[in-house]
């Protein structure tokens, strides 16, 4: 991808670039795996009544704990996305090594692979009954699941306070020797899913599907929650809890010429250092949806003391208010050239701010290799 993208390529990039995506998926279609055999042939298909789980929740959030839980009790067979990946990378397989290459430049495996690694799973297995663990993370990774296996019959979306989550995982880290149970890396995987994988939660939400069970309490306790939503014996969460904020508008109008760039890259991957340069060369005003949201809470103003209630609780502030802080900042600025760094996380979050403020010009993308950014984070959480 090189070091950074302008989301304004020329025709002929934008056709290399298509040309680059069908040729890699391409060799990941053409490697001799289980995925492609099992969605080839006839005999290898999922039965009518397979019935499958979606488990979502927070890093630290227990679930792994739950599913375990579940296992014990109904026979299910629980099933992880990550853990299957790296079962396909360790195996030596020719799409192992594809997707081992592709997670050594930092780069994202193919949604398709990890899909069919589960379905693949699935058909293996024999199962009827399945727990899927930490997945979908995103809207795009829901609807293509549905597509190309089943849609989920029951989702359970289990709900922690961010400094729960970072206690439990920073005590796991005593003895895991996981290099991401580090207190830095925490709270950047907590700010993912939270931006991520809970418009995942509320989309379940509104089918009906999706079960919040409280994480805070001791496992058997969540566990009969858990109980009680399996067996049908709890009442599905709706659209209808979320909390309503808006954020209080801001006399005057974006400026007319206003131009926006998103800043994209992944934790350490140098994006806040080129704002600065961006900023001290170009005079662009440097934006922040999480330290906006931050200050608005430290502000203590009616909407963010319902914000911080709702981190709290391990919910999600509603995407309608971070992009409204955004807009009020850009507006307050009086500026009309704007770098908005880490947002947006998701396609979702995208196409809201262009109905709420306008589209982006530009989309400066910043790849680096998994492990340089894990060296830089460790250097920095020193």
């Amino acid at each position: 991808m090189g070091n950074a993208l302008g989301c304004k390529p020329s025709s002929q990039d934008r056709a290399q670039h298509e040309a680059d995506k069908k040729k890699g998926r391409k060799e990941l279609a053409g490697a001799k795996t289980a995925p492609a055999a099992a969605s080839s042939a006839e005999a290898d298909k999922l039965p009518d009544d397979v019935q499958i789980t979606f488990v979502l929740g927070g890093p630290g959030s227990g679930k792994g704990t739950q599913c375990e839980k579940i296992v014990a009790k109904y026979g299910h067979t629980h099933l992880s996305a990550g853990d299957l990946l790296r079962e396909e990378v360790k195996s030596g397989s020719e799409l192992g090594q594809q997707c081992e290459q592709i997670m050594k430049e930092g780069k994202l495996v193919p949604m398709e692979v990890i899909i069919g690694l589960l379905r693949s799973a699935m058909i293996k297995s024999g199962s009827k009954q399945f727990l899927i663990d930490g997945f979908p993370r995103a809207l795009d990774q829901a609807d293509m699941f549905e597509r190309m296996v089943k849609p989920a019959e029951l989702v359970l979306a289990f709900d922690c306070p961010e400094e729960v989550m970072e206690q439990r995982l920073l005590k796991r880290g005593e003895t895991s020797g996981r290099s991401d149970d580090n207190a830095e890396t925490i709270r950047k995987r907590f700010a993912t899913f939270v931006e991520q994988s809970m418009p995942v939660i509320s989309h379940y939400e509104q089918l009906g599907k999706c079960h919040k069970i409280s994480a805070v309490p001791p496992p058997d306790e969540v566990f009969k929650h858990v109980q009680a939503a399996i067996e049908g014996r709890a009442v599905h969460a709706t659209s209808d809890d979320a909390v309503q904020l808006e954020v209080p508008l801001v006399s005057g109008e974006l400026h007319p010429d206003a131009s926006i760039i998103f800043v994209l890259g992944g934790p350490g991957s140098g994006k806040g250092t080129q704002c600065d340069r961006i900023k001290a060369k170009y005079g662009h005003t440097h934006l922040s949806a999480g330290d906006l949201l931050r200050e608005e809470v430290k502000s203590g103003s009616a909407v963010g003391k319902q914000c911080e209630q709702i981190m709290k609780e391990g919910k999600l502030v509603p995407m309608e208010v971070i992009i409204g802080l955004l807009r009020a900042a850009m507006i307050k600025s009086g500026g009309s050239q704007f770098l908005i760094d880490g947002f947006p996380r998701a396609m979702d979050q995208a196409e809201l701010f262009e109905r709420m403020v306008k589209p982006a010009e530009m989309v400066l993308a910043f790849d680096c290799p998994e492990d340089v950014m894990e060296q830089r984070l460790l250097k920095r959480g020193e």
